[in-house]
């Protein structure tokens, strides 16, 4: 079959489409069938050496997909040969999606909404789960609360507008341009703020009354954190997803204190496979009720999987997908 690899650690030119061998399913695994992937900034973190992994190179990358299930390993009983699935998990410790076939463990796969496309489920894959997470599990939003996503133009941000709208939130986002500003309002956004052209904490305050927002999704923390603290109400809520450029950031004591303010830090893997695999049904379950919608922004062959790292970079509303 054919896949996407490193061999080392670098930039998108570490990338090498080539033949491999077409993996057999073990116990409780089950052979893919790989109709589209997506492409994560994850992946680009696993390929440029910023996120260790237990697999070591020569490697396939890849964290999520969709496609059909080819062959089931021994005692798999939860899917059969033939079914629709989409899954999230790869290419951490094990091969990732960047391939025409991958192993996916059977409690990973996923019903695929029927009212979606391969491509459209792929890019449901690790974003929604992440926002939902957030949200829910994390932040513990509930109806007619006040939600600011920092950074709502990328893959996360977008869905987690949508989560949030379709969960009974008032939604206030930033992007960084006018025409992001347009295409996250048609997500269902109340308010988006231009953060390049605006004072975000003026305009917060001016949105809320001067009161703050009840929980933010902060996924650019090292540059966002210390104005966030100002930003939410008394008792508010910080879930941070997205570290940022730097490794780093100072905390205002004294204000998050003043706010009786929580910080909620998190990561999708302690959900566990079966944990993510749960939150993904739940998100099946919106999108076949029209609440949420993947939004891509370009598709691309695997063959050019270099390219939609490089385009990765870029400023992008939505995700990039790759297909066979």
């Amino acid at each position: 079959m054919k896949a996407v690899r490193i061999h080392e650690t670098g930039g998108p030119e570490v990338l090498v489409y080539e033949e491999v061998p077409t993996p057999s399913p073990g116990r409780g695994q089950v052979l893919v069938r790989i109709e589209a992937a997506s492409v994560n900034p994850v992946d680009a973190a696993v390929r440029g050496g910023a996120f260790p992994t237990p697999k070591k190179p020569p490697k396939i990358i890849g964290s999520d997909g969709a496609g059909v299930v080819a062959v089931v390993g021994p005692d798999v009983v939860v899917v059969k040969a033939g079914d629709e699935v989409f899954f999230q998990g790869l290419g951490i410790g094990s091969e990732g999606s960047y391939a025409e076939y991958a192993l996916v463990a059977a409690e990973q796969c996923v019903p695929k909404p029927e009212s979606l496309s391969f491509a459209e489920a792929a890019a449901m894959g690790l974003v929604f789960p992440t926002a939902y997470y957030a949200l829910v599990r994390k932040g513990g939003l509930q109806p007619g609360e006040t939600v600011l996503v920092q950074g709502a133009s990328g893959g996360v941000g977008t869905a987690s507008v949508q989560l949030a709208k379709a969960l009974g939130a008032r939604v206030l986002a930033t992007v960084g341009g006018e025409e992001a500003a347009r295409q996250v309002r048609d997500l269902g956004a109340d308010e988006v703020i231009v953060y390049k052209t605006s004072d975000v904490g003026a305009e917060v305050a001016r949105l809320t009354d001067g009161r703050g927002v009840d929980l933010i999704h902060e996924l650019v923390v090292s540059e966002n954190l210390p104005a966030d603290i100002g930003m939410i109400a008394r008792r508010g809520r910080i879930v941070c997803t997205g570290q940022g450029r730097r490794p780093e950031v100072a905390v205002p004591i004294g204000a998050a204190i003043g706010k009786d303010a929580s910080l909620l830090f998190m990561s999708t893997s302690n959900a566990g496979r079966a944990g993510i695999a749960e939150i993904m049904r739940e998100i099946a379950r919106l999108a076949e009720q029209g609440r949420i919608r993947p939004v891509i922004w370009k598709t691309l062959k695997l063959s050019e999987a270099r390219t939609a790292h490089e385009l990765l970079a870029e400023h992008h509303v939505g995700k990039i997908v790759l297909v066979p």
